[in-house]
């Protein structure tokens, strides 16, 4: 076995109330890494053809060869699953202490299937999976959650979920360590459906280095490189909340259900703000010194963030410009176990939608209060939260053609990092990714800098998605500033394999065309917009003060297309998945 894994998977039966450890192929990592690759590989397999909701459905919570070493950022791993919003493969990444735990307990991943016949959680560790009653958790708070079994397992790291994914919200997340969230695509109604409260896992064991030597004096280099890089110093001062500044200047924050790319009350949740407000201090990950993450307490209060994400789709969207009512709303999600991305972009379709009288709603936009109250309304499934607890796909749906219109949404999925009219390339990446999340690349720096010009994005977007699912599959974070020139390097002295940057975008193209194989098989069949944004004025980015046409959008699909092999429909040829090994 390589170094970096155990080659062992720990899978889990909820229905018969069993365990067992399978030991995958080397075949397996050597072509998809870990984390993403792997999990996505063995859910294909296993779960195509599952309803999201049903015990068929898998939840595989893994690690990549990096977790838990000692490189910056190792702290990271992902759930993957088949998604209660998309209808296909989603794989949601979770920052703090909970990859590491993971492979401390002796195990690359932890897989899930069937349904409790009553609410449960499990506690995992290197002796084996122990079932617990968790009739008493049922109805709590995710952080009312952890602090129980922190209280019963001190040295365990957990990831529960609350009311929200016990009601199958389809965009309930799971939390981890309060504040933490595998945050997209309904992870916590997955295990709602399962009757699965939380999975406690312990353990503080580390699979070997192949080559020790050689990589602590690689990875003293890289650390020394990324303490000194203006970037990481920037991050720990403000946070990814310093992109709302950013954000606003570029002319791509999301406003008003997207109707805008600026917000006049941007100033009261900048990163400035937030720090002022909410009496910020600087805190991080598993061996991270980037410390991007944010502690918050002011009159009682205590929250980790807000994040970037967060005060653009709780706040600008919204249009509430105050850092204090932004947090609470990011509180009030944490702890009923809430997407704060699809929650934002969802109130701003109902309140668009009230606006036109579609949906009855008494306040709106820059109201906090009607915030906080919808919220807990979708949480519970109360009222008008049923409807909106489906997300914009269902309800547009469910509301008419009209309401279509409004709807921010991409095969299921609420758009999130920018809005596309101020940022076009974002459109292309959006629209082609796996599902629509800024987690699948981030196009949006380059456009803001015009480091991009028109016939450059489809093979910048490309590219760029490719290399995020091979990080997604080493599993580090986005935010470690360095490409696999440094990266491969050091991941074969973890490993002892022989792997090439170049060797490292191809897995990340095989594992792309695998994740548009499953999306294909599920029924997404076309990339496309909602449609005002093709119909409505850019404001900033490449289309600057006019539209950007459908024949210019079917244009970079179809370099887009041409580029990844596939045909005009976007379905990858034989010969290019025979080429991938994946035929």
């Amino acid at each position: 076995m390589f170094g970096g894994y155990w080659g062992r998977l720990l899978f889990v039966d909820l229905s018969e109330e069993r365990s067992w450890v399978w030991e995958p192929p080397q075949s397996l990592l050597t072509k998809f890494l870990g984390g993403k690759g792997v999990g996505l590989r063995i859910l294909y397999d296993r779960a195509l053809r599952a309803d999201p909701l049903s015990p068929e459905n898998l939840v595989l919570f893994m690690t990549g060869p990096v977790t838990a070493t000692p490189v910056p950022t190792s702290g990271r791993s992902c759930a993957v699953f088949k998604s209660p919003l998309t209808l296909s493969a989603v794989d949601s990444h979770l920052g703090g202490f909970f990859g590491p735990a993971i492979k401390g307990a002796g195990f690359d991943g932890i897989a899930i299937q069937g349904k409790a016949k009553d609410p449960v959680f499990l506690h995992a560790s290197a002796a084996g999976v122990e079932f617990y009653e968790a009739k008493d958790l049922w109805g709590k708070g995710i952080l009312g959650t952890e602090a129980i079994l922190k209280e019963r397992f001190p040295k365990a790291e957990i990831a529960a979920i609350g009311p929200a994914g016990e009601n199958l919200v389809r965009y309930a997340c799971v939390g981890h360590r309060r504040f933490r969230q595998l945050g997209r695509g309904g992870a916590g109604a997955v295990l709602g459906a399962k009757n699965l409260k939380a999975l406690v896992v312990e353990g503080s064991a580390r699979p070997p280095l192949a080559r020790e030597a050689e990589f602590r004096r690689l990875n003293r280099e890289l650390a020394q490189v990324l303490r000194d890089h203006p970037m990481r110093k920037k991050r720990e001062e403000l946070g990814t909340t310093m992109w709302v500044r950013m954000a606003q200047e570029a002319g791509f924050l999301p406003t008003r259900n997207f109707r805008f790319g600026r917000f006049s009350g941007f100033e009261g949740i900048t990163a400035e703000a937030m720090k002022r407000e909410l009496a910020w201090k600087p805190s991080g990950c598993y061996n991270c010194s980037i410390r991007c993450a944010k502690l918050a307490r002011w009159n009682g209060v205590e929250l980790e963030g807000p994040e970037y994400e967060t005060a653009a789709f709780l706040g600008a969207n919204l249009e509430i410009g105050d850092a204090r009512a932004v947090a609470q709303a990011n509180l009030l999600c944490d702890d009923l176990g809430l997407d704060t991305i699809s929650t934002g972009v969802v109130l701003g379709f109902a309140f668009a939608a009230a606006e036109k009288g579609i949906l009855s709603l008494d306040g709106g936009f820059a109201n906090p209060e009607k915030v906080l109250e919808l919220i807990r309304k979708i949480s519970y499934r109360e009222g008008i939260g049923d409807l909106l607890a489906e997300g914009t796909r269902i309800a547009a749906e469910r509301l008419g053609e009209e309401a279509a219109a409004l709807a921010i949404q991409i095969g299921g999925m609420e758009l999130s990092g920018v809005n596309p009219l101020g940022c076009a390339s974002m459109s292309l990446s959006l629209a082609t990714a796996d599902f629509a999340s800024h987690t699948r690349f981030w196009s949006a720096t380059a456009e803001m800098q015009e480091a991009l010009s028109m016939e450059s994005v489809p093979a910048f977007v490309k590219e760029g998605q490719d290399e995020v699912a091979a990080r997604n599959s080493l599993s580090v974070c986005d935010f470690l500033p360095f490409g696999f020139d440094r990266l491969a390097p050091i991941l074969n002295a973890i490993t002892g394999m022989d792997l090439s940057s170049s060797d490292l975008m191809t897995s990340g193209e095989r594992i792309e065309n695998l994740h548009r194989l499953f999306n294909l098989a599920c029924g997404r069949k076309k990339d496309e917009l909602p449609r005002r944004f093709l119909a409505e004025e850019h404001v900033a980015g490449l289309f600057r003060g006019r539209k950007m046409t459908e024949e210019e959008f079917r244009k970079w699909l179809l370099e887009y297309y041409r580029l990844r092999g596939w045909d005009e429909n976007g379905v990858p040829t034989p010969e290019r998945l025979a080429c991938l090994e994946l035929a």
